[in-house]
Order: structure tokens, then sequence, then C-alpha cells
């Protein structure tokens, strides 16, 4: 599965497939070893959280690593993870790929009092739940789009009304077309 992992303002795509221990970094695959050591302690609630002690087998050198899961206020389509690695800590925010390009694309560009939903990934209309003239509030699903065998919900990035519905049930689309044309709400 890809993801979108960013240290210190840079993203880095990684992929994983853990049949052949390897992860690919921006286009270049590392073969690993990756061997948990210990999990993290219960605290004293009696929880345990994601993370603990791992062995590393990289490019010929080994490496003990410290994961856990820092819980953030503000997180809401990521998480967060600080990484101890021979004595440097990293703080990595891990945000599943797809999910990073749905939510790009449903902030839209509402300056102009218009915002457009715009397809993530070419794929098939499965559903339009709104029409022409319809109120919808930011986050409601416009459209749902299967992609790569997975429904996608599409949601309004601004509340307002929908001036255009560009697509139809059953209509295969590609990506970054516009699907629905939302005017926001108009200030009194």
């Amino acid at each position: 599965m890809p993801y979108i992992s960013t240290i210190k303002n840079t993203a880095f795509r990684i992929d994983t497939n853990e049949e052949n221990h390897a992860i690919t970094l921006d286009g270049t695959v590392h073969v690993v070893d990756w061997r948990p050591l210990a999990p993290l302690a219960a605290d004293a609630k009696g929880q345990v959280g994601v993370g603990g002690r791992y062995s590393l087998l990289l490019g010929g050198r080994s490496y003990e690593v410290f994961a856990r899961r820092i819980t953030k206020a503000d997180e809401t389509n990521y998480q967060t993870y600080e990484i101890l690695v021979e004595g440097q800590r990293f703080e990595v925010k891990v945000e599943d790929e797809r999910a990073k390009l749905l939510a790009s694309l449903a902030k839209g560009a509402a300056t102009s009092g218009l915002a457009n939903v715009q397809s993530p990934m070419p794929g098939l209309v499965v559903g339009t739940p709104v029409e022409v003239g319809a109120s919808v509030t930011q986050g409601q699903t416009v459209v749902i789009l299967e992609a790569m065998k997975m429904e996608n919900d599409l949601s309004a990035p601004i509340s307002g009304v929908v001036r255009e519905v560009r697509v139809s049930k059953g209509q295969t689309v590609e990506q970054g077309a516009v699907l629905i044309v939302i005017e926001a709400h108009k200030e009194e």
C-alpha cells in the first residue's frame, strides 16, 4: 500500500511489499529485514500504545529502532510517529496516499465562490446522490466513484448549492475531470 511520509517538511512516497521484504522509497527499491524486539510497556491504565523496539537490517547494516505512535490534537487524515535511530529523533507524519489525494482535491478553490469536485483518479461513477439546485454542506458526499475495486465517497469542499452535475451513474471518468460544481452560499 502506498503512503506519503513527511519528515522535516520533506515528503517521501513509500510502497511496502511484505512478500519480498522490500520497500520502495521515491522509486528506489530497498530490501529490508524488520523484526520486533519488544512491544511498548503498558501505561498506568493498562493500555499499550502502537510501537516498540525493532531490529532493522538495511543495506547489510543493523539498526535498533524505537518507534511509537504520537497522538496530536490536529491529526485528522494522518498519523504521527516518533522514531529513534542511532540517537537521532525523527517525527514522521504518515498518510495513506489515496486519502491524501482525496483530501487535497476536497479543499477546492473556493475563492471565486465556486468549487469543483474533481476525480482524484480514473474510475466509474456509481452514484450521484445530489441534483442541480440541491443545498449541500461541506463534507457531504456528492459523488461515489469506483476506482481500483474500491468505492470512494467524494465530498463537497464547501457548503453551497449544486450548480452543475457533469456526470451520471455508469459513466467512466479520467483523473482530474470536473464532476460537480458547487456555488458557495451567498452571505447576507
